[in-house]
């Protein structure tokens, strides 16, 4: 069972990583709700986790060690990049003498938290990001509200039409985006304005999406759409 998102109030600083996108982000949360440092490097983890948390620990004048509080993405978003952060962040964990704290926090989550607060009286909405082919993960915005992620199919995104579509991009995606549709920018660095998203987790959990897809397997490369 998925914990209930609360208001949480760091005592300690907490070290903010999320590699759900294109870019790696990086940054030392104070317990005022406001960054000590940060890095948004537009690299995979693979070769941009361990620099970036390197130059912010640097510049906060922190040690690993010094950290028990870990904020991490749990996605939807690059699968790779998501288990990348999750296993350094594991290993870190680890190696802390002292108990460790893990929050998650969920990127569609986000960005439908930022709309709400950026566009004044959304009142029929829907956010979507790439999940495979022929499917998307979305949040329905309502008066002003968003519900719960769900996966939806191509037909319905391409039947939208109650409101703004807004789109997403966090991996490589197999489908066409919708031409009405407003492609946004990830913002992890606004997290602080939305701390009640925070859960409190035991361990490093990734989000799954909830719908499975078979189909027949074809000799034929998959391919991007022109």
């Amino acid at each position: 069972m998925r914990p209930e998102a609360s208001s949480v109030s760091l005592e300690e600083p907490g070290l903010v990583i999320d590699g759900s996108g294109a870019s790696v982000f990086v940054g030392l949360l104070g317990t005022e709700g406001k960054w000590l440092s940060q890095v948004n490097k537009k690299s995979a983890p693979l070769e941009g986790l361990f620099p970036s948390v390197e130059a912010v620990l640097h510049s906060a004048q922190f040690q690993i060690s010094d950290v028990h509080n870990f904020i991490y993405c749990e996605g939807p978003g690059s699968v790779l990049g998501l288990r990348l952060c999750a296993m350094a962040i594991q290993t870190w964990g680890h190696l802390c003498k002292l108990d460790v704290r893990y929050f998650a926090y969920n990127s569609l989550e986000l960005m439908a938290a930022l709309i709400v607060s950026d566009i004044s009286g959304v009142n029929h909405a829907l956010l979507i990001s790439d999940w495979k082919k022929d499917a998307w993960n979305s949040i329905l915005i309502r008066e002003g509200q968003a519900g719960a992620i769900t996966t939806i199919d191509n037909q319905t995104v391409s039947n939208w039409k109650e409101g703004p579509l807004f789109y997403l991009p966090q991996r490589k995606g197999w489908q066409k985006v919708p031409e009405n549709a407003t492609t946004l920018e990830y913002d992890p660095q606004r997290l602080p304005e939305a701390m009640q998203l925070l859960k409190k987790t035991k361990k490093i959990e990734l989000y799954t999406s909830n719908m499975n897809v078979f189909r027949k397997w074809v000799p034929q490369r998959h391919r991007a759409p022109s």
